[in-house]
């Protein structure tokens, strides 16, 4: 128990640290590792001679995993991970043993990360595979000991938080169940045996993204146009249009209370003037990967949309598009950032 209490304080520390705010988890490909610990549940053993016994674990053992896998926009990732542990055996019915059950499992997950706009985002997922186990004298003298490897069945299910470190780094903390369908093995005295084997698990861990921008410090702009980084909610007018621009916070498509004013504007500008279209155009600065803003570009567009569509305009009236770093508000050189250009326009046609 002192153990496992010493781990949770070490999952707590660990999300604790994050200490560079970020909105969401970026997406992308990404890997990751982790190390935690494993609480057993004391297994049934089906001996060779066909007698079941009860068998005690150790409390705490440790594991470790990594993975590798991508993350969509919409919070869905799809990932493939190494899992390994060793429990340990100390009593089987009322004798001390000194066996041990191993797990290396390659399991295909599901993961879903619910979005909420700060460092930290809670996930659930499952996954399934092939789980390779080793049964290592597991048993009593008298009956025999259950020795061997055989392939089976594993599965996982999943819950945790990640917090952002930085554009790249997060570190993750999570629960996961971990079965599989009843390992069958040889016995000492001839035969073949079978154990349960289960166990809660308690991981922390370190995760990499490789397509989030890298932080970059913004040179000054004497010379950068006077146009305010929270916008009016006064249109511009020019050719029959009307014209709104809503900024964003860095690699964030997030809305702000100030961004949603003047998306309020727009659609009642829409609803009371008579236009009978909206376009919708995201933009980014210069920091990150072009591929990166590319995506971050089209997820503000389609924050806006939502917005309007929220407020009452039919999306069959709204066209949106993301176009990354083209159409700067404020010419930079590449990786910089420019709160000027992490913008959406909005534009109403007649």
């Amino acid at each position: 128990m002192k153990k496992l209490s010493i781990s949770a304080l070490a999952m707590v520390a660990a999300l604790v640290a994050a200490s560079a705010a970020h909105a969401d988890t970026a997406p992308g490909w990404y890997v990751g590792a982790g190390v935690g610990a494993s609480l057993p549940m004391d297994p049934t053993i089906h001996e060779g001679n066909g007698r079941s016994t009860g068998g005690r674990m150790e409390d705490v053992n440790v594991d470790a995993l990594g993975d590798a896998g991508y993350a969509w926009n919409n919070g869905l990732h799809l990932e493939g991970e190494y899992f390994h542990d060793q429990n340990n055996m100390n009593r089987i019915g009322s004798y001390n043993s000194a066996g041990h059950l191993s797990n290396n499992a390659a399991f295909a997950n599901v993961l879903y990360d619910f979005q909420t706009g700060t460092r930290y985002t809670p996930y659930i997922g499952a996954g399934a595979g092939p789980d390779w186990v080793n049964v290592s004298n597991v048993g009593r003298g008298s009956v025999g000991y259950l020795r061997g490897e055989t392939l089976v069945a594993g599965y996982q299910g999943i819950a945790g938080v990640s917090a952002q470190l930085d554009p790249n780094w997060a570190v993750t903390a999570d629960y996961r169940y971990i079965a599989s369908f009843d390992p069958k093995v040889g016995s000492t005295t001839g035969g073949e045996g079978r154990i349960s084997n289960a166990s809660n698990n308690v991981i922390v861990g370190l995760r990499y993204n490789f397509d989030a921008p890298a932080p970059v410090a913004a040179p000054a702009h004497p010379m950068a146009p006077a146009v305010a980084q929270h916008g009016s909610t006064k249109a511009m007018y020019a050719n029959g249009q009307a014209n709104f621009t809503v900024f964003f916070d860095f690699d964030k498509s997030t809305l702000t209370p100030e961004a949603k004013k003047i998306i309020a504007s727009a659609a009642k500008e829409y609803k009371t003037n008579g236009y009978a279209a909206i376009s919708v155009t995201g933009h980014t600065d210069t920091s990150g990967t072009p591929a990166y803003n590319e995506k971050l570009s089209v997820r503000r567009a389609k924050a806006v949309e939502a917005e309007l569509k929220k407020l009452g305009v039919a999306g069959t009236n709204i066209s949106e598009k993301g176009v990354g770093e083209d159409g700067l508000l404020v010419p930079t050189a590449d990786g910089v950032r420019e709160a000027q250009n992490r913008r959406a326009e909005i534009v109403l046609s007649k």
